[in-house]
Parts: structure tokens; sequence; C-alpha cells
């Protein structure tokens, strides 16, 4: 859960960044034309960001998801291991035992 919070952390200083670094860039424009074309690009670069950051956090998920199977997975594995106790358990006073 640590690296998922981190990544997180990472990734939205990234897009902090790319935010300033954006309005940077539109503070320099000359005319409405630059600014289309500053918006434009910028919007393909964030795509293209979002789409490596989904990556990126599907594949950690999907680790911690495999890390935390893990413990439930080797008990189910070790108790198919053991040999199956067929007795009906303990019996009752008075009842009577089966031939």
């Amino acid at each position: 859960m640590l690296d998922y919070n981190l990544k997180m952390i990472d990734m939205a200083e990234a897009n902090t960044i790319g935010v300033f670094e954006f309005a940077r860039q539109l503070s320099t424009a000359k005319s409405s034309t630059d600014l289309v074309e500053l918006w434009t690009a910028h919007t393909r670069k964030q795509i293209s960001v979002l789409n490596e950051q989904i990556d990126e956090l599907t594949a950690l998920g999907q680790k911690m998801a495999g890390e935390s199977a893990e413990p439930i997975t080797r008990s189910l594995s070790e108790a198919s291991e053991k040999p199956l106790d067929h007795s009906i358990g303990p019996r009752r006073a008075g009842s009577i035992p089966s031939a």
C-alpha cells in the first residue's frame, strides 16, 4: 500500500509541474492561434501522461492484489495437501456406534 501511495504522490507532483509549465507557456503566447496550439499540445501530452499513469497504477494494483492473495493461496494449498479426516466427529452420549 505504501508503494501505491508514494506512486500517487509522485504522479500528483508530476501533474502539478505540468500545469505550471503549461501556464508559463500560455503567458508567452502572442496570439489566439498560439494559445490554441499550446492548448492542443498540452492536451495531447496530458492524455499520454494519463495513459502511462493508468498503466502504472494498474500494474501496481495487480501486484498488490497478488501479494495480498498469496497468504490465502498458500493456506489453501497447505490445507489441500493434508489428508482429510473422514471421521464423523465426537460421539454424543447415548449414541449408537455404527458398524
